[in-house]
């Protein structure tokens, strides 16, 4: 008998509903419709840390305390306070609901925040295969919010 080499695992770092939701056409079996799409491994990771990220505090009927305080910063000053309190915020976030990660240093990149956007690169370790990776997640006002919250000169 001939080795054909190591058995690969699939999905032993997760798998789960795609976010943002995307939907598929679904053909055969005993339903033929739509399903959701879904995302496995790293790419599972990154959307559950976006997903965390983007769910404000108690707006979940059963679990209450699940997401973060982003949206509690939305209006403060885009100063180097604004950094640690960003760091701090993300950093209690993902640590409390992301648990297959570390997290490392996470940084702000400010060269579009004239048009209302904010980029914060995340970079964490993925714990069971020991391997570092990154993500931007990009946080701004559209157009629509940046006219009626954000005031000349500031």
């Amino acid at each position: 008998m001939a080795n054909k080499g190591p058995v690969v695992r699939k999905n032993f770092l997760g798998k789960g509903i795609k976010f943002p939701f995307g939907f598929t056409q679904r053909t055969g079996g005993v339903y033929k419709g739509t399903s959701t799409e879904e995302s496995e491994d790293v790419q599972h990771i990154q959307q559950s840390i976006r997903q965390i990220l983007d769910t404000v505090i108690e707006s979940r009927v059963i679990r209450r305390d699940f997401g973060s305080l982003l949206a509690s910063i939305v209006f403060d000053p885009n100063d180097v306070t604004l950094d640690v309190r960003l760091d701090y915020i993300i950093r209690r976030a993902i640590e409390t609901w992301e648990p297959r990660v570390i997290i490392g240093p996470i940084t702000t990149d400010r060269s579009e925040w004239q048009d209302g956007r904010l980029y914060i690169n995340i970079s964490f370790t993925i714990i069971k295969i020991n391997v570092a990776s990154n993500m931007v997640f990009d946080w701004f006002l559209s157009p629509e919010e940046r006219k009626t919250y954000v005031t000349p000169g500031r």
